[in-house]
């Protein structure tokens, strides 16, 4: 879901905020359990942060693809969906390069710094963290994994190539 450098990223965001403005971190220090807990919900939260942002811009490339499947190749029906869907909505890579990796970095910054608002952020913390992990769940009862509209890092090349036995198809 997050990469290292997104990681790092929202660490140095947090500290940034927290020592530097004196605004409080959006999950609780004091047990290790509340911590985790805390840790979950940002992390849910962060996931359909990137969702609901990548969302627009996702409908609106499969669209295009699903046109130009239909125009390019003959699709029709189902067939001119399902490669609008998978060429336009699944694929990710889009997301590292490029302008909509810009959109995407700015996202991640700014849904962890309103995170870290005393009022707001809590609450809106609670709510999309809760319907996040819920995505998540729903995510991966589905498919699998994961990832959708954020990349998995758990199913990257690194953990198929580990798991790639000849007499499975993956």
């Amino acid at each position: 879901m997050m990469d290292l450098r997104t990681v790092v990223a929202v660490i140095i965001t947090l500290t940034i905020a927290y020592a530097g403005m004196g605004r409080t971190l959006p999950f609780d220090t004091s047990a290790p359990v509340p911590l985790v807990a805390g840790i979950m919900l940002f992390v849910g939260y962060l996931y359909a942060a990137r969702t609901v942002v990548r969302l627009p811009f996702a409908l609106v490339i499969t669209i295009r693809r699903t046109r130009y499947a239909q125009r390019e190749y003959g699709l029709v029906g189902i067939d001119r969906l399902r490669e609008g869907y998978v060429r336009g909505f699944m694929d990710t890579r889009r997301w590292r390069v490029g302008p909509l990796a810009l959109v995407d970095r700015l996202t991640v910054f700014a849904a962890t710094f309103v995170a870290t608002l005393p009022t707001v952020g809590s609450v809106l913390l609670t709510l999309v963290g809760l319907m996040g992990l819920a995505l998540l769940l729903i995510v991966y009862l589905l498919r699998g994994i994961f990832g959708w509209l954020v990349e998995d890092e758990l199913g990257s090349g690194r953990v198929k190539q580990s798991m790639n036995l000849p007499f499975i198809k993956m």
